[in-house]
C-alpha cells in the first residue's frame, strides 16, 4: 500500500488502546435488623437463635444470611447511597456474575469504538488512493468483513452480559422479596391492623419489579452508556482536542438538569406507587367478598372504587412520564445540537487544513455515539430514580422493627416451662389494654383480674364488644399489653418466647380461616409433622368424616380460597380438627359450635370433652349448652368482669348481669 504523506500519516498513526472499564464500586453496609426489643430481652436474659422457615432453608448459606439479616435501627433513611449500598448487600452471592458481566464491556465496547476510527482511516485511504496511482490494491470491502467478525464477536459478549445480568438481577430480586415477605410475616397483629392489605401485595409485586428493571434491564444499559460515554469522550479528544471542548458545551448542564428532576422524579413515583396500591387493595377487598358483592348487587359501586383509584394512579403516573419526556426532550435537542455544532467547527477545520476528512467523519461518529450514549443514560437515570422509590418503600418494611419478636428470624427453644405439661393456670393481673388504632379506647379494663386454674374449664359471656375475644388474642400474645400482667403457671407472659407461648394454645375461632388446598392439609396445618392415620384420627373425632367421606375426594377434597367450598359448620368442623392434631393444653373455644346444627354440635361437644379432659379450656360462647359444661363463669361488660361463679350460682341472681343474658337469648 502506498505511504501516506506526513500530514495524514500524523492523523493516522494512531496508537491501539485498551478502554477503560466501568468498575462496580459499592459501600457495603452491615444490617442486622432487631426481631424484637433488644433491651427488653437482655433485661429479661432471653436468648435467641436464628430460624429459617423451610422455604428459605434451601439456599445457599450466603442466601440465608442476607434474609435474616437485621437492621439495627427502626429510622429508615430513603437517601440512594442507603437504598443502593443495602442493593449492593443482596447483591453480594452474585457479585461474580456481575463482575463477568461488566468484563465483557471491555471487548463489546472496544470493538465498537474501534468502527469510527476505522471508517475514517477507510475514507482518507480511499481519497488517497483514488487520486494517485500504485500497484497496490485497497479493499474496503475485506477491511469490512473483518470487521464483521469483530462485531459477531461483541455479540457474543452482549448476549453473554445481558444473560449474566439478567441471572443476577432475577435472583438479587427473588431474594429481596423473599426478605420482604419474611419481614411482613415477622410484624405483630396491630401492624397488620394498621397497615392495608394491598399495599404490602404492592409492595412485594409492583415495587419489586421496578427493583427488578433497575437491576436488569437498565443496569445493562447504565454500564454500557457509562462505558461508551467514557470511551466516545477520551477518543474525541484523542482525535481533535478544540473539537471535543466545542462538542462537551451542553454535558454540564445537562448533568445539573438531571439532578434536579430526579428528585422530582423520586418523590412522585413514590407517590405513584402508593395510589397503584391503592388500587390493589381496593381489588384486593371485592374478590375476597365477591359474595357479598353480588349479593347486594354492588358490582358497580365496586368497580367505581377501582376505577377512580386505577385512574389516579394513571393520572399521577402521566405527571411522572410528562415530566421525564421533558427531561429526554431536553437532553435529546443537547446532545444533537452538540453534534450539529461538531460538523459546523469541524468542517471549517477541514476546510483550512487542520483536520481530515477522515478525521472528521470519525469525529462526528464518536460524537454520536456519545450523544446516543449520553442521551440513553438520561433515560437510565429516570428510571434508575423510580427504582430507587419503589426500593425505598421495600425497605421501609423490611427494616421496621416488630414489637412482638417473631419465631420466624427468632426463637427460644432452651427456655420452654411448658414441656409434658397437661395444663396451664393463668392469671390476669390489672390489666389494660386499647387496640393501637384506637389507642384512646380501653377494651380491657382498667385493672382487669381474672384467675384461672390448670385443667379449669372457664366460660366467658357478655354482649358484643365486651372483650371476651379479646383476651384470647392477648393470651396469644398477638398484641402487648398497656399495662399489667399476665401470667402462664406463674410467669410473665411477656418474658416468654411468643413462640413457646403459641405452641400451648389452641384456638377455634367463630369464622375460622381455611387455606386454599384439601382437608387434609388444613388439618395438618395444626402439626405439620403428623401422620396421615393423625391427620385421619383428628377428622374422625372431630366428625369431619361425616361429610368428606361423601365426597369424591374424601379428605383430599380441595376447600376452595378461605374454604368457599365448604359450608360455616363444615368449616367449623376441619378447625375443631386441627385443634385436636395440635393437642394443646391450653384451648380457646371462640363461638366454635356456633355454625353447628343441634345433633351436630351434640357430637362435636362430647369430642371436645374427650380432647380437652384435664386441659384449661376458655370457652367464649352464648350458647347455653356450651355455659352449663364451665366449671365457672365469667361475666363481662366494658372489658370489666361484672360476676363469676357457677350456672347455678349466676342464674339465682334475679337482677344479676348473667341471668339477664339468658333471659335476652331465651326471649329473643
Amino acid at each position: 500500500m502506498r505511504q501516506l504523506p506526513s500530514i495524514n500519516r500524523i492523523y493516522f498513526n494512531r496508537s491501539r488502546h485498551i478502554l477503560p472499564t466501568s468498575s462496580l464500586h459499592y459501600i457495603n453496609l452491615s444490617s442486622h435488623r432487631q426481631s424484637s426489643n433488644i433491651s427488653d430481652q437482655k433485661k429479661h436474659g432471653i436468648t435467641s437463635q436464628s430460624s429459617l422457615p423451610p422455604i428459605l432453608s434451601s439456599g445457599s448459606s450466603d442466601d440465608k444470611s442476607i434474609i435474616n439479616s437485621n437492621s439495627p435501627h427502626d429510622d429508615t433513611s430513603t437517601s440512594n447511597s442507603e437504598i443502593l449500598n443495602r442493593l449492593y448487600e443482596l447483591s453480594q452471592p452474585e457479585r461474580k456474575l456481575i463482575l463477568a458481566s461488566a468484563g465483557t464491556l471491555a471487548v463489546t465496547s472496544s470493538i465498537t469504538l474501534i468502527l469510527p476510527w476505522t471508517c475514517g482511516y477507510v475514507l482518507d485511504t480511499a481519497i488517497l488512493e483514488a487520486t494517485a496511482t500504485s500497484d497496490d490494491q485497497f479493499s474496503p470491502f475485506t477491511i469490512a468483513l473483518g470487521l464483521f467478525g469483530l462485531t459477531g464477536t461483541a455479540g457474543l459478549g452482549v448476549y453473554a452480559r445481558s444473560l449474566m445480568l439478567n441471572i443476577a438481577g432475577n435472583r438479587i430480586v427473588s431474594r429481596i422479596r423473599r426478605r420482604l415477605f419474611s419481614s411482613i410475616l415477622t410484624q405483630e397483629s396491630a401492624f397488620f391492623d394498621q397497615t392495608k392489605t394491598g399495599d404490602l401485595i404492592s409492595r412485594l409485586a409492583n415495587d419489586s419489579y421496578f427493583i427488578k428493571s433497575a437491576m436488569t434491564t437498565e443496569a445493562v444499559g447504565g454500564l454500557r452508556g457509562i462505558v461508551m460515554s467514557i470511551g466516545s469522550t477520551s477518543l474525541l479528544f484523542y482525535t481533535s482536542p478544540k473539537l471535543a471542548m466545542v462538542s462537551l458545551l451542553s454535558i454540564p448542564p445537562v448533568f445539573l438538569m438531571a439532578r434536579v428532576v430526579g428528585r422530582k422524579l423520586k418523590k412522585k413515583q413514590k407517590d405513584v406507587q402508593s395510589l397503584h396500591a391503592e388500587a390493589t387493595d381496593a381489588a384486593e377487598e371485592t374478590f375476597g367478598g365477591i359474595k357479598t358483592v353480588q349479593l347486594f348487587n354492588n358490582q358497580e359501586l365496586e368497580y367505581n372504587k377501582y376505577a377512580n383509584a386505577v385512574i389516579k394512579a394513571h393520572d399521577k403516573e402521566i405527571d411522572v412520564g410528562r415530566l421525564k419526556a421533558a427531561f429526554d426532550g431536553v437532553v435529546h435537542v443537547a446532545a444533537n445540537g452538540s453534534v450539529l455544532l461538531v460538523m459546523g467547527y469541524g468542517g471549517n477545520l477541514v476546510l483550512a487544513g487542520e483536520l481530515s476528512a477522515g478525521d472528521l467523519s470519525s469525529f462526528l461518529m464518536y460524537s454520536l455515539l456519545m450523544a446516543g450514549n449520553i442521551s440513553s443514560l438520561s433515560g437510565t437515570y429516570t428510571e434508575i430514580q423510580k427504582s430507587m422509590a419503589a426500593a425505598g418503600r421495600v425497605f421501609n418494611i423490611i427494616d421496621r422493627i416488630p414489637k412482638i419478636s417473631s419465631p420466624l428470624n427468632e426463637k427460644d427453644t432452651t427456655n420452654n416451662p411448658f414441656e409434658h405439661v397437661e395444663s396451664i393456670s393463668i392469671k390476669f393481673d390489672n390489666v389494660g389494654f386499647s387496640y393501637p388504632t384506637r389507642a384512646n379506647v380501653p377494651v380491657i379494663g382498667p385493672n382487669f383480674s381474672l384467675d384461672i386454674k390448670a385443667g379449669e374449664n372457664i366460660a366467658l359471656v357478655g354482649g358484643s364488644g365486651s372483650g371476651k375475644s379479646t383476651i384470647g388474642l392477648l393470651l396469644s400474645r398477638l398484641y402487648n399489653l398497656d399495662y399489667g400482667q399476665i401470667l402462664l403457671n406463674g410467669q410473665d407472659i411477656s418474658e416468654l418466647d411468643p413462640s413457646i407461648v403459641r405452641e400451648q394454645i389452641g384456638v377455634v375461632s367463630q369464622e375460622p380461616l381455611l387455606f386454599y388446598g384439601s382437608i387434609t392439609d388444613n388439618i395438618r396445618y395444626g402439626r405439620p409433622n403428623a401422620t396421615d392415620e393423625e391427620v385421619e384420627e383428628a377428622a374422625r373425632k372431630a366428625h369431619v368424616t361425616n361429610f368428606s367421606d361423601t365426597l369424591p375426594e374424601g379428605l383430599e377434597t380441595q376447600v376452595g380460597s378461605r374454604g368457599t367450598q365448604l359450608s360455616g359448620g363444615q368449616k367449623q368442623r376441619v378447625a375443631i380438627a386441627r385443634v385436636m392434631l395440635k393437642d394443646p393444653p391450653l384451648v380457646i373455644l371462640d363461638e366454635a359450635t356456633s355454625a353447628l346444627d343441634a345433633r351436630s354440635e351434640y357430637h362435636i361437644n362430647q369430642a371436645l370433652k374427650t380432647m380437652t379432659a384435664g386441659r384449661t379450656v376458655i370457652s367464649i360462647a352464648h350458647r347455653l349448652s356450651t355455659v352449663k359444661e364451665a366449671d365457672k363463669i365469667a361475666v363481662l361488660k366494658s372489658g370489666k368482669i361484672v360476676e363469676q361463679g357457677r350456672f347455678d350460682e349466676l342464674i339465682e341472681k334475679k337482677d344479676g348481669s348473667f341471668r339477664r343474658l339468658v333471659e335476652q337469648q331465651l326471649t329473643g
